[in-house]
């Protein structure tokens, strides 16, 4: 199988490394880095700094651009791959970028997958998980299967669902960084971190997932209690001459709520489980005085 990658930063690199032991390797970037053309010459492979022609004699792309260019790049590819060639976007585009991308490489007849890497590549290598969506999802799991690489496929999913799920992901974690550096920056400065890692161990003890869903559901029921709570560590916080800028979002979202519960009161079952907290958040959402979670 001849593989082009087109995008050699961090992602770009690791994944030719793998793929160089079983496949035919070619490589793209407009503006290679230093480490990009040291890989070129280890591996032999040719580092081209352009599509073009090149392309139409590679069975699979797997473009490893960033998610501004991740659009163009497809459509400069897809002038000069042939039909049935197989074209893998591992960019953080939008959803929206990615059904794009699809959409035009679909109609020249070239098969299209949105993948997207669930993790910290500089953390955890090849042994980071990717979520694939699209027509030919399944072929490009089998293909990242060659390299060790884990992946799977979303089921009945359109391109741009995984990334979708990506940027989900983001809001989330992303969030939680934030938050992180805010509150760990303000134990030291107390000298209380070590105490706090200890406070926070139920979390560890009933599962992420699982303290989502809880918070979550009786946000609905404690939303004004955690509202002053929230207050008071603003204060704290700023007390230590740490202002919080993330904490301060926390604040609003609160309030907002506090304010939905009044103009909007939820049924006695909504915070009951998971669906109908959810379902409550969403419809005042829609409304002037949305809390989204």
């Amino acid at each position: 199988m001849k593989l082009a990658i087109i995008g050699c930063g961090e992602v770009g690199r690791l994944y030719a490394r793998a793929a160089a032991e079983s496949c035919d390797v070619v490589l793209c970037d407009a503006y290679p880095s230093p480490a990009a053309r040291e890989l070129a010459i280890e591996l032999g492979l040719t580092l081209h700094e352009r599509v073009g022609d090149w392309l139409a004699g590679v069975d699979r792309v797997w473009s490893c651009v960033t998610g501004d260019v991740a659009a163009a790049v497809a459509e400069q590819s897809g002038a000069f791959l042939s039909p049935e060639a197989m074209f893998v976007d591992l960019s953080t585009a939008t959803p929206a970028d990615k059904r794009f991308s699809a959409d035009f490489l679909r109609g020249r007849g070239i098969e299209y997958a949105d993948a997207v890497i669930m993790g910290a590549i500089g953390m955890t290598g090849l042994r980071t998980s990717l979520l694939v969506s699209g027509d030919a999802a399944e072929a490009a799991v089998a293909d990242f299967a060659t390299i060790g690489a884990p992946s799977r496929a979303l089921e009945n999913a359109r391109p741009g669902d995984a990334a979708a799920l990506k940027l989900l992901r983001t809001v989330l974690t992303k969030g939680i960084e934030a938050l992180a550096v805010e509150c760990l920056v303000s134990a030291e400065k107390q000298g209380v971190r070590e105490e706090l890692y200890r406070v926070l161990g139920d979390i560890d003890t009933q599962g992420f997932t699982a303290f989502l869903d809880a918070v979550v559901r009786s946000h609905l029921l404690h939303a004004e209690r955690r509202a002053h709570e929230v207050e008071r560590a603003v204060a704290q916080l700023d007390q230590a001459n740490l202002p919080s800028s993330v904490l301060a979002g926390t604040r609003t979202l609160y309030e907002r709520t506090v304010h939905s519960l009044a103009a909007h009161p939820p049924g006695p079952d909504a915070a009951a489980s998971i669906d109908s907290a959810l379902a409550w958040l969403l419809s005042v959402s829609e409304t002037d005085t949305p809390a989204v979670v």
